[in-house]
């Protein structure tokens, strides 16, 4: 039986988006904390911590749970404002590239990993998961991720499972816009009319943010938050790509355990809320991230989600490793 994860372990997540909000007000070289911690030493971490099934019985109260997950939504509107104001008082912006890239790092666990978790429930949370998206630019993955990849995932008709041929670069640039074109061809299925057709909605409100941005804020905050918005994305679609790569299923076929990449790392699983349990998620979608399980059968990757970073960016060399993990 596996054990019971110690619930302190999920502060770990609050390491990114604190560092984020601390290295924008501080300023200087220290902006780039958060980029720090997350491309070096979580890598590490993550070798070295090794894994765990340790698992959150579905009877214990979630209140703990939802705290940490309330506390990465006032986070993350905190960063965005640490943000602004770090750009704002650095008039040289010498330092901007590398502020957009750690404030992208902590939209891409606070604004998106979590609202994964989110936009899965009802009611506030559900809300909450939208308000995060708005901080990503990227609110059509709402409706996409719950109406069609979920039913789709592993298919031909899922833009979101890279093929096995498909390369990290190759797989963003293609499933960014087919991603939208899925969510717009869902929402043109639900409704007929604009003003209810909600991927035209979300459309509407991210020009509408960044139009105002532009109008009392000026050019440089607009194009920067479109900048950390984007590394966001880049992020949330390399998680795509690892957890779902070369699995193919039949449209008919039932969803398994096979068809989702797993990982047990236990600094991945603590940081990101349980995300690399995604063969347990596609099996139960409304379990809590908490209680999610370990499966045997499930494809393993070799290691957890910041320690396959690096290997994914080179597609030749992630290819020769993730084929000898690929089932048969």
């Amino acid at each position: 039986m596996s054990s019971i994860t110690p619930r302190a372990f999920y502060f770990l997540s609050w390491i990114i988006p604190i560092s984020v909000i601390i290295g924008n007000y501080v300023g200087d070289i220290y902006v780039g904390t958060a980029t720090f911690i997350g491309l070096v030493v979580f890598p590490v971490l993550d070798l070295i911590l090794g894994d765990g099934k340790d698992r959150t019985p579905e009877s214990t109260s979630p209140h703990f749970f939802d705290f940490i997950l309330y506390g990465h939504v006032f986070f993350q509107f905190i960063a965005i404002a640490s943000f602004f104001y770090f750009i704002q008082s650095n008039p040289e912006m010498n330092l901007l590239i590398l502020a957009i890239l750690s404030t992208g790092f902590g939209t891409g666990i606070s604004g998106i990993v979590v609202a994964h978790e989110l936009i899965h429930r009802k009611g506030l949370p559900r809300f909450l998961g939208h308000l995060l998206l708005w901080t990503t630019t990227y609110l059509h993955f709402e409706s996409e991720h719950v109406r069609s990849h979920h039913r789709y995932v592993g298919t031909e008709l899922d833009p979101a499972s890279a093929r096995a041929e498909h390369g990290l670069q190759y797989f963003v640039l293609t499933t960014v816009p087919l991603q939208f074109i899925s969510s717009w061809k869902i929402e043109s299925e639900r409704s007929n009319s604009f003003w209810f057709h909600r991927a035209s909605l979300y459309l509407l409100i991210e020009i509408s943010t960044l139009a105002v941005l532009y109008y009392f804020m000026g050019s440089t905050i607009t194009f920067a938050f479109i900048g950390q918005s984007a590394a966001a994305v880049y992020l949330l679609e390399y998680v795509n790509y690892i957890r779902h790569w070369g699995l193919r299923r039949g449209v008919k076929d039932r969803v398994t355990a096979q068809i989702s990449w797993q990982s047990n790392a236990r600094l991945s699983r603590y940081v990101l809320v349980e995300l690399t349990r995604h063969s347990d998620h596609h099996l139960f979608a409304n379990r809590p991230y908490q209680s999610l399980r370990s499966h045997d059968d499930a494809p393993t990757l070799p290691g957890g989600y910041f320690a396959c970073f690096y290997l994914a960016q080179i597609p030749p060399i992630w290819k020769r490793v993730m084929s000898k993990h690929l089932p048969a």
